[in-house]
This record gives structure tokens, sequence and C-alpha cells, in this order.
């Protein structure tokens, strides 16, 4: 008896209850698939190997690049509350990143944030 009339307050009450997460039920619509994800973490990779490779010492900056690479992704998954947002977004900084950046490789960065935009809306 008690649990029924908890059931009809609340769904008396849903309307004006707005999850806390509601800003993030809209931007589903961009977060890729798990298997298009796959495919722009190496996509990622690739752009941030080459911006590594873009440095004097090339070892070093590789080896710097990816643990910065690393260390933005946890970042954005924290501060974003969605792993998988925070993913996306990071896919769309390395990419543009890399555009703005290499001057030889600038098409890898421009391929990255295509694939990004158009693997997000068609999975």
């Amino acid at each position: 008896m008690w649990t029924s009339r908890v059931g009809v307050a609340l769904a008396a009450a849903e309307p004006y209850l707005t999850s806390q997460r509601a800003w993030l039920d809209r931007l589903a619509v961009v977060v890729p698939a798990p298997a298009a994800t796959r495919w722009l973490l190496l996509a990622d990779l690739a752009c941030l190997i080459a911006l590594g490779l873009a440095t004097r010492r090339r070892a070093l900056g590789v080896s710097l690049t990816l643990a910065a690479g690393f260390i933005v992704l946890n970042l954005l998954g924290m501060a974003l509350t969605d792993f998988y947002l925070g993913l996306t977004v990071f896919h769309l900084l390395v990419g543009l990143v890399a555009t703005l950046t290499l001057s030889r490789a600038r098409w890898l960065g421009a391929v990255t944030l295509g694939l990004v935009l158009v693997l997000g809306l068609l999975t």
C-alpha cells in the first residue's frame, strides 16, 4: 500500500523533475558507437605520433605527446562525467590540434575530424 502511494507521487512529480544528466542525453547523437570509437582511437594515435615526430627530439616528443594525450583523455572523462562523451571531445581535440599545428600531415587531423563527425552522426 505504501509503495503504491509512493509510485503515484513519483509519477505525478516526474514532469517537474529533471535528470542531472539530461544534457548528456541530448548529446548522445554525436557519440560514436564502440566499434567506431576503436577506429577513431587508432586515428588519434596516428595524429599524436605525427605531433610527436614534428618535434626536435622525436623519441621524447612521441612519448610526451602520448602521455599528454592519455592524461587529457582521462581529465575529459572526469570533467564531463561520461567517458564516451569525453572520448568524443578527445577525438575532436586531437583532430583539431593536428590540423592546426602540423604542416606536412595537416590532412591527418582533417581526416580525423571528418571521421569523428561522420561516424558520430551515422553510428
